[in-house]
């Protein structure tokens, strides 16, 4: 369908077994693409019942297809690691053409009533969920911009981006917050040629 030959992708969140992340990287691969995957843990959500190999596994897949790909953990909310593996991406790869913001906080003491919710929880998702993809859309662009080929950003916001769901205030705050940040992105890194897209 589509020809990513010569293009370079970067994955955030793709170690999980079932993840979006995970499916995402091997379609681009399956398309052409040369990837990196990202995950804060090699092996992420860890199973004992699994012999799920985690981040490393994802780029063996995308080897078996034929691709070149580099597995980096990352913290996306940490400006320094996030720093740390775009050079580490363009130092093995010389360039990023696609960014897919698809790392994301983990559901659990944040899915209940707001009167009940802590803050640390509250801040623990915003950090990941906004602060990540933040900071990801930024180190990036700058490389796309400062190569001139244009480029595509897509983040991976949620139906919880475009209606609120009780017991998912945070959860909910940090998607609709993902799309006025995609909105003025995009009007931003237009005139570079850069597309900038939100899924839903």
């Amino acid at each position: 369908m589509y020809n990513l030959n010569g293009k370079v992708a970067l994955v955030t969140g793709a170690g999980g077994e079932r993840g979006i992340g995970r499916a995402i990287a091997v379609r681009l691969a399956q398309q052409g693409a040369d990837l990196i995957v990202n995950d804060i843990e090699e092996v992420p959500y860890a199973d004992p019942s699994s012999s799920w190999g985690g981040i490393l596994e994802v780029v063996h897949e995308i080897e078996a297809l034929g691709r070149q790909a580099e597995g980096i953990l990352a913290d996306v909310s940490d400006s320094a690691q996030v720093h740390s593996m775009v050079h580490q991406a363009i130092d093995r790869f010389g360039h990023i053409d696609i960014l897919v913001n698809n790392a994301a906080s983990r559901p659990g003491p944040d899915r209940v009533p707001v009167v009940d919710l802590e803050e640390e929880v509250w801040d623990a998702v915003q950090r990941v969920n906004l602060k990540g993809t933040f900071l990801c859309s930024k180190v990036v662009a700058r490389e796309m911009i400062r190569r001139g080929q244009g480029g595509k950003i897509i983040i991976i916001s949620s139906t919880a981006g475009m209606r609120g769901v009780a017991r998912y205030a945070a959860y909910c705050t940090s998607k609709f917050g993902l799309i006025g940040f995609t909105q003025s992105l995009a009007l931003e890194l237009a005139p570079h040629r850069i597309n900038v897209n939100a899924i839903c």
